[in-house]
């Protein structure tokens, strides 16, 4: 899958994300997906993964609810397409996706402070 189709594919389940749409969500994401959480006992997270797209969804669908004041950008990480969440303009989550067949197989999100702060760092790889 090329990037451009990933980045549709994570721009449809932001839009269902944003909107609360629980139906938008289960179109977007595999039937057996599943979702990590890293909060690193410094933020909350989901201690055990997510799994199944009625679970994910319905654990999803209350987002709007709960940060109504958020941006949300798509920047690369790790080479593939990424969600930033900033909710009142503090980094907040990093989620990457692993994407299979036009549909969200596994979300990895970061909450962990001290992780999130390297992300704003470009490495420097080497031999």
């Amino acid at each position: 899958m090329s990037p451009a189709e990933q980045q549709q594919v994570v721009e449809r389940f932001l839009t269902a994300l944003t909107g609360g749409d629980v139906q938008g969500l289960l179109d977007v994401l595999a039937p057996d997906v599943v979702v990590v959480a890293d909060g690193g006992g410094l933020a909350p997270a989901a201690l055990r993964p997510i799994s199944g797209a009625p679970r994910v969804a319905n654990a999803l669908s209350r987002f709007r609810q709960l940060v109504p004041d958020v941006d949300i950008t798509t920047p690369l990480v790790n080479g593939g397409v990424a969600a930033r969440i900033d909710p009142g303009g503090e980094f907040d989550t990093a989620i990457t996706f692993v994407v299979e067949d036009g549909r969200i197989a596994r979300m990895y999100a970061v909450r962990n402070p001290h992780k999130l702060g390297r992300l704003d760092q470009v490495a420097e790889l080497r031999r």
